[in-house]
């Protein structure tokens, strides 16, 4: 008889859509953890966006009210004494998701500077940027196109060859798009339209190492590559459309869709416990 999980347990199952028993089921993966955390309160979400100028898009908003980011963890048994953690999801603490100031705005400020002292410039700034924003990324995806308004901010480092990025056109916006970085050529790479389609993707991919990385110009390294062979092949499908993709590949299985519903604080019943737990017993 299967035990009754408790609210909190509920809930980061929902949250994971069942990754963390899918993985349990998966030969030689082991030490399966996950990172649970304190949600945050409305006063500290709105902080943030008070100090950003920006709004965080609704279902982010309440996934930080539910929990402050979180860390999902595993390894896996390389040889009877070869055991290694490789798999990692990390969604940061909101503190953590920080304005990316270098390389990005500074590069499309000095070519602005120089665009405007000299007209020999502007014009050759000119063609440079048509030719950019009609060049289209791996996915046929055209670029983002950086206005002095724009916000971008960084949500994870990818083994330092690369960023996931929310980037938000303007301040007026509040419906930013994510994108990888490529760090060695500055270019660009469309994941996701929102913040909910980027957790599922990073869920789908099973949490493998940079997975990110299947999206990228230069493509998984070699020892990663080995890893998505041996767990999950149909993922380096290269004709498979990968955002919508559900954890199970058999085609009998529906598609994981999150639910925003499932963001939400501690429920009342799990408060309530709480309480009586902290009332002295007569």
């Amino acid at each position: 008889m299967n035990k009754k999980l408790s609210p909190e347990d509920a809930f980061y199952e929902n949250l994971t859509l069942g990754l963390m028993k899918t993985l349990s089921n998966v030969p030689r993966v082991c030490n399966v953890n996950l990172e649970r955390r304190q949600p945050l309160n409305l006063c500290q979400v709105v902080n943030w966006e008070q100090r950003h100028c920006v709004y965080l898009p609704e279902d982010m908003k309440k996934f930080y009210l539910s929990t402050d980011g979180f860390v999902l963890n595993w390894s896996y048994q390389y040889a009877p004494s070869d055991i290694r953690r490789v798999g990692y999801i990390h969604f940061p603490h909101l503190l953590q998701v920080t304005l990316l100031r270098e390389n990005i705005e500074n590069t499309h400020s000095v070519s602005n500077a120089t665009s405007s002292t000299n007209t020999g410039a502007t014009s050759t700034s000119t063609t440079s940027a048509s030719s950019s924003s009609s060049a289209k990324d791996k996915g046929d995806n055209a670029p983002p196109i950086i206005m002095p308004k724009t916000k971008i901010f960084e949500i994870n480092n990818i083994n330092e060859v690369a960023k996931v990025c929310m980037f938000y056109e303007s301040t007026n916006s509040n419906n930013p798009r994510f994108y990888l970085l490529e760090l060695n050529t500055l270019s660009w790479q469309f994941l996701a339209e929102t913040f909910s389609e980027y957790l599922r993707m990073a869920i789908a991919h099973l949490g493998l190492p940079y997975w990110e990385l299947c999206f990228s110009s230069f493509g998984l390294p070699s020892w990663t590559e080995q890893l998505f062979l041996l767990l999950a092949p149909h993922l380096l499908e290269k004709q498979e459309l990968r955002r919508g993709r559900i954890i199970n590949p058999a085609c009998e299985h529906p598609y994981n869709i999150i639910d925003p519903n499932i963001f939400r604080g501690k429920p009342k019943s799990l408060t309530k416990t709480m309480t009586n737990s902290g009332k002295p017993h007569k």
